[in-house]
């Protein structure tokens, strides 16, 4: 019998209802507790979700004796707090991208873990999903040779709502953290988590985040990765991953269905599947029921990268949060 892991849900928001939704399918999971701002919302939460226990109280979920792991999905300004929450209270941790709000949080993230020797993963499903797996074995095997170029992109029109943490300096917002996360964790991915050149341009709206930003990464082996990321303008969501015998198309990447393998003078080669949150999901249980501290698909190191990189992505820009003392 698989050993059970019980979950509790740090937000009601609409992060922790889809996720939670797929968590439903994810064997020897069982999700516990939720907390929210409110005890009306939490309960509204964890009736929806069929939740024995509903908090107004993060600091009361993180105490609760019968939860294993917690999800942490509230706005980017809080990762590192509501982490750290979770962490010094014995908790295990999944925490929504991006990791952090800076390079200095994700250190303090990944120190408390270690010390309290529990397991810490920044929340990267994608990495998970079976066909971004099955194109990544593409690559591995050589199906396209070398890798020397990446164009990913992804950005969606949001309503102007200047409040909201999308367009809200103070709650983190802007098109780099919220959605360039994904193209730039598949650029780390393929080649590694240190660019050796970092260029980028942004539109700085009128509440001072960016709308929409291009981002050229260049890597010690002369591969370039050229990235966008957008809050105000729709784009075709594409990855484009090029090498020296060919090319993997991914639509939709950062929840991938489908994946096409082109190479001269061969069929194309498409493999298709789900998309969901559960496979994320079952490498946490896994991971918790082994006793590992860390994910060997998404480690601790490349979130830590990750963050560095947007640090000097949002320097180049010209972006600062509110309390941001990495800028």
């Amino acid at each position: 019998m698989v050993a059970l892991v019980r979950w509790g849900i740090l937000s009601a928001g609409l992060m922790a209802d889809r996720f939670v939704s797929d968590l439903r399918k994810t064997p020897g999971a069982e999700v516990v507790a939720v907390a929210a701002q409110s005890i009306q919302r939490a309960e509204a939460f964890a009736a929806k979700h069929r939740i024995s226990r509903a908090y107004d109280s993060y600091e009361v979920l993180a105490k609760d004796p019968g939860i294993d792991v917690i999800y942490v999905a509230t706005t980017h300004n809080f990762h590192k707090s509501h982490t750290l929450l979770c962490l010094e209270n014995g908790k295990h941790v999944l925490c929504e991208k991006p990791f952090a709000l800076n390079a200095i949080e994700a250190c303090q993230m990944i120190a408390c873990a270690g010390e309290k020797r529990l397991f810490l993963m920044e929340a990267m499903w994608s990495r998970f999903n079976p066909v971004y797996k099955r194109a990544m074995q593409w690559v591995k095997d050589g199906l396209i040779g070398e890798v020397r170029m990446l164009k990913a992109d992804l950005g969606f029109r949001a309503s102007w709502e200047p409040q909201h943490r999308l367009l809200n300096p103070a709650l983190a917002g802007g098109s780099i953290l919220d959605v360039g996360i994904y193209p730039l964790a598949l650029a780390s991915h393929l080649f590694g988590p240190k660019p050796s050149e970092i260029q980028a341009l942004a539109f700085l709206g009128a509440t001072g985040v960016d709308e929409q930003a291009g981002i050229m990464l260049q890597y010690p082996q002369g591969q370039l990765a050229l990235l966008s990321s957008s809050i105000r303008t729709r784009t075709p969501h594409n990855a484009f991953i090029m090498g020296t015998k060919g090319m993997i198309w991914i639509p939709m990447f950062w929840r991938a269905r489908l994946a096409v393998l082109w190479r001269s003078r061969k069929l194309p080669r498409i493999t298709w599947g789900s998309a969901g949150y559960e496979h994320e999901a079952a490498e946490v249980n896994q991971c918790i029921r082994e006793g590992k501290l860390e994910s060997a698909s998404v480690t601790l190191a490349e979130s830590l990268a990750l963050m560095e990189t947007m640090d000097q992505i949002r320097k180049k820009i010209g972006l600062k949060y509110p309390g941001d003392v990495s800028a």
